[in-house]
């Protein structure tokens, strides 16, 4: 009898451990199961790559400092030119293009009056009078006044076809005696005297004959 007991208190208890372990282990799998989060960038991701030597030496160490290029020597200056080389610079200057200015018309006109001007067999030829006693008006021409006009009487200028047959060498030396600069070929003297030399006439004259033009009147 109470061997018996013993054996059914055992098997109870037997079967309360299993079952209780059972639920156990049950209850831990449910409530305890781990957790792994799965990110695509967890599963696409690489090891990284182990850094090389070279790689840290480059990090740790600056880049050296550049040093400034040498000095270029500097040009000798040039020579002074001997008498004959004179034709050699102008030949190589000439090769040089430079940009058209206002300034170098303008010195070369003064360089041909004042070159005119030293040359007197360049003076035109005068007369003593005007013929048959009757000079022309000059200050019909545009760009001759009354104290040009008289300075031209002076030289002996009295008439159309004389200022209309100056050569060119003529030319410059008027504009060098009168300090013109230029002017008889700016203001067209020539072509002017020959229209009125041949008798006809020019717009200019034109204004002058009708009294427009006051530094013109006599």
């Amino acid at each position: 009898m109470n061997i018996a007991f013993i054996l059914e208190t055992a098997l109870i208890i037997l079967v309360v451990f299993l079952v209780g372990a059972i639920l156990g282990y049950l209850i831990r799998c449910w409530f305890f199961k781990p957790q792994v989060a799965m990110t695509p960038s967890s599963t696409s991701a690489k090891p990284a790559a182990p850094s090389s030597p070279i790689a840290d030496r480059s990090k740790a160490t600056p880049p050296p400092a550049k040093t400034p290029p040498p000095a270029q020597p500097s040009a000798p200056p040039p020579a002074a030119l001997a008498p004959n080389d004179t034709e050699d610079t102008e030949s190589e200057a000439s090769l040089i293009t430079k940009p058209a200015t206002q300034a170098e018309p303008k010195a070369a006109e003064m360089v041909a009056d004042e070159a005119g001007k030293d040359d007197s067999s360049a003076k035109p030829v005068g007369l003593s009078e005007p013929r048959n006693g009757q000079k022309d008006d000059l200050k019909r021409i545009k760009g001759i006044g009354p104290k040009i006009e008289a300075t031209l009487n002076e030289l002996g200028i009295f008439h159309f076809d004389q200022i209309a047959e100056w050569s060119p060498a003529s030319i410059d030396w008027v504009n060098g005696f009168l300090s013109f600069k230029g002017r008889v070929q700016r203001e067209n003297w020539l072509e002017q005297s020959k229209a009125l030399a041949s008798g006809g006439e020019t717009e200019f004259s034109k204004r002058v004959d009708k009294g427009a033009v006051p530094s013109s009147k006599k």
